[in-house]
């Protein structure tokens, strides 16, 4: 009921982004932010959730759970901002897809998404996955 809503939800993301980073568990993670996407649901904060909802599957993923069903979120997700021009949608998605390549040593399919998702590093300087990036596309 008070205080800047929009900067609340951007919190959460940055918490969402930094869970994964950190290394704690998956399953806590994805609790966690199964309970973010109900709150940014109930707020009608479309954007915060998501780039929340790029994480929750990814840690599915990871934990294979669904892992058909994410790939389709991811891949919506990428087509809706290319639709709409979000560079910055467009590469969180394609940064939280090569972590999962990488992860699993899927070397061939993240190489062609680099070479697909073009520089991204222009717009994410600050987060590391961009630092992986780089070397890939060397």
């Amino acid at each position: 009921e008070a205080g800047d809503t929009d900067r609340g939800c951007w919190c959460l993301i940055g918490r969402s982004f930094h869970l994964y980073m950190i290394g704690r568990p998956l399953d806590s993670i994805q609790k966690e932010l199964e309970a973010y996407i109900k709150v940014l649901t109930q707020l009608k904060q479309d954007t915060s959730m998501a780039l929340v909802m790029i994480v929750l599957t990814t840690v599915k993923k990871l934990r294979g759970i669904d892992v058909e069903a994410g790939d389709k979120i991811l891949d919506s997700t990428l087509a809706s901002a290319a639709s709409s021009g979000s560079v910055a949608l467009s590469a969180a998605v394609n940064l939280t897809k090569l972590e999962v390549l990488v992860f699993f040593q899927q070397w061939r399919e993240a190489l062609d998404l680099v070479r697909k998702a073009g520089n991204v590093r222009l717009l994410l300087l600050g987060i590391f996955a961009s630092v992986r990036y780089t070397f890939l596309e060397a």
